[in-house]
């Protein structure tokens, strides 16, 4: 197999406003149990890549937190790493402060590896890729980039402000514009760039004298519009769950509590890894009822849950009704407390008001370490 280094980008994510403040999109916590970056991590360890980087944009404890040492997502821990790349000169310059700069702070990792191909993935599309098969493709097409896309029938309300692209037959990508809803069947960039050594490093290069203010994204873009590499289009026709604003966030959430739907995302013999923690089972209390909802280790149930996605050391008291509600790590809901469409942060405390309630458009969030 050819050499690869695997890019888990966490530069230029969607804003997901009080949930996104104090971690990066990518170590968001996700069906109780995951961080989004469980998903590009878990497919880059599957598809037999073991040398993998992080580009954190800020907020480097939190993956530090989630990932731990990395050896999780490492099959080869003699010749594998995980490491996290941040640029810390540019921290107090975010606009300047993308992936490509960031690569071009770190790119001694480049050189000490060499490797054949670079991939770049982001966080915010969930499924279940085999990046061998893009490589397959990759080589077949003797192709310098290959982005990876989805079609839709939903672009006029789903994928907006990412990239749709216009494919010529000999899957040469002609053409790439932000998506504003103008259409509804649309070839949506998924942000999955495969590149060549070489021709990565044009990009590294041609960045400097374009704009120091693009990131890949904005590059490859440039790259196909411009005519300057040939970039191929590579189709994923699985199960694609974009999270790109804190309504996606919610409204995929609760779609995956349906079966159908997981069967879809986290297919046999593609385990989804994530950093385990000593806790011990749920603890249900004499009164408690749960009904279609996913609890953590952990956690102690003595009120009614419906529809609820609830982590790890979360407490819910006698009495509580919660229905459609997601509580993050060690929050606590209190006696006769009534949720319903609310997401209750990181120890965040619902112990004074007696009724909460968001609604299905927009999810009410109580914010992290907040008492009310």
């Amino acid at each position: 197999m050819s050499k690869v280094l695997g890019i888990c980008n966490l530069h230029d994510t969607p804003s997901m406003g009080q949930l996104t403040k104090t971690r990066p999109l990518g170590s968001l916590s996700f069906l109780s149990r995951y961080g989004l970056m469980d998903f590009t991590l878990s497919n880059f360890s599957n598809s037999e890549i073991d040398r993998m980087v992080i580009l954190a944009e800020n907020n480097i404890s939190a993956i530090r937190n989630h990932t731990l040492d990395g050896n999780i997502w490492i099959n080869n821990t003699r010749t594998g790493f995980l490491r996290i790349l941040l640029n810390e000169p540019l921290l107090d310059r975010p606009k300047f402060n993308t992936d490509i700069a960031n690569i071009q702070e770190h790119y001694s990792i480049i050189e000490d590896n060499n490797p054949d191909y670079i991939i770049l993935a982001p966080t915010f599309f969930l499924m279940s890729f085999d990046f061998r098969k893009l490589i397959e493709f990759h080589e077949e097409n003797g192709a310098e980039i290959t982005c990876v896309y989805t079609k839709t029938n939903r672009g006029d309300k789903e994928y907006l402000n990412c990239d749709s692209l216009e494919i010529a037959k000999n899957n040469v990508i002609t053409h790439s514009r932000a998506n504003v809803g103008e259409g509804k069947k649309q070839n949506i960039s998924l942000e999955t760039f495969i590149f060549t050594r070489e021709a990565f490093d044009k990009v590294l290069a041609l960045s400097g004298k374009v704009s120091s203010l693009y990131g890949f994204r904005k590059m490859v873009s440039y790259v196909i519009n411009h005519h300057r590499i040939p970039v191929y289009a590579y189709e994923f026709d699985g199960y694609v769950v974009p999270i790109l604003s804190s309504y996606d966030y919610a409204d995929k959430s609760f779609e995956l509590l349906k079966y159908e739907n997981r069967q879809k995302l986290f297919l046999e013999n593609w385990p989804i890894y994530t950093t385990s923690h000593n806790t011990p089972p749920a603890l249900y209390g004499p009164k408690a009822k749960v009904k279609n909802s996913f609890v953590a280790n952990g956690a102690i149930i003595k009120g009614e849950v419906e529809n609820c996605i609830i982590s790890r050391d979360v407490i819910v008291e006698e009495g509580a009704v919660l229905k459609n509600c997601i509580l993050f790590y060690g929050s606590y809901v209190g006696k006769n407390k009534k949720l319903e469409y609310v997401l209750v942060d990181k120890k965040a405390r619902v112990s004074e008001v007696k009724n909460l309630a968001g609604s299905k458009e927009k999810i009410l969030i109580i914010k992290q370490g907040e008492k009310i």
